[in-house]
C-alpha cells in the first residue's frame, strides 16, 4: 500500500489470470474451476446472480429478492444477510479475497486464498463492520453449483453471536483510531 496506489481508482476490468474456463462480463469475472466470482463493490447482487445463473452457479442466497438491489459492498458491510450460514461448513467461506480502501485512503488487497492460509483474517474488518474500517472496492466471493447438495444444519451448538464485551468494544475502537486518516 503506497501513497501512489492510494490515489488510483480501482480497476474496472476483471483481474488478469482467470483460470481456463473463466467467464468475464460487465466487470464480473467467474472462475468456474475455483468456484469464485470477482465483482466490483458497486455491482448489484442481482447482476452478480444473473451472471452466475448463466454459468449454472449461485451465491446460494436465502432470499435474493430481499437483497437484489444492494451492492456487493453494502451487502458485505451489512454482514451479507441471506448468505449461507458459515457454521454449516466452517471450511467453506463466503469471501475469498477483497480490495478495500481504508479511511486513510490507502488500499488493502487480500488476494483470494483459503482463509487459514494467509495469516490474520483482515476480511473480518470489512464484512459486517458497516464500513467502519474501510470500503470494499472489489470482492472474490465463493459460489456453488446451482442445485448442489450442501449441509443444512451446523455441526456445532455454539452461541455464534455473543454480545460484544467492553474489552472487545475498546479493541475495535483502538483499531478504528489506528486506521483513521492522519
Amino acid at each position: 500500500m503506497t501513497g501512489a496506489r492510494a490515489a488510483e481508482a480501482p480497476p474496472i476490468d476483471p483481474p488478469e489470470g482467470i483460470a481456463t474456463g473463466g467467464i468475464a462480463t460487465g466487470g464480473i469475472a467467474i472462475d468456474e474451476e475455483s468456484l469464485l466470482v470477482h465483482a466490483p463493490g458497486a455491482t448489484p447482487l442481482g447482476a452478480v446472480e444473473a451472471a452466475l445463473a448463466a454459468a449454472g452457479l449461485t451465491l446460494g442466497l436465502d432470499d435474493l429478492d430481499a437483497v437484489r438491489d444492494r451492492t456487493v459492498a453494502s451487502w458485505l458491510a451489512a454482514g451479507a444477510p441471506g448468505a449461507p450460514d458459515a457454521w454449516r461448513d466452517p471450511v467453506d467461506h463466503l469471501v475469498a479475497g477483497l480490495d478495500a480502501r481504508l479511511p486513510s485512503g490507502e488500499r488493502l488487497e487480500v488476494r483470494p486464498a483459503p482463509r487459514r492460509a494467509v495469516g490474520p483474517d483482515l476480511i473480518a474488518l470489512f464484512v459486517g463492520a458497516g464500513g467502519r474500517f474501510g470500503a470494499i472496492d472489489r470482492a472474490w466471493l465463493r459460489v456453488h453449483r446451482d442445485g448442489a447438495r450442501r449441509p443444512e444444519t451446523s455441526p456445532f451448538a455454539l452461541d455464534r453471536d455473543p454480545p460484544v464485551s467492553p474489552e472487545e468494544e475498546a479493541l475495535l475502537a483502538a483499531i478504528e483510531r489506528e486506521l483513521a486518516p492522519r
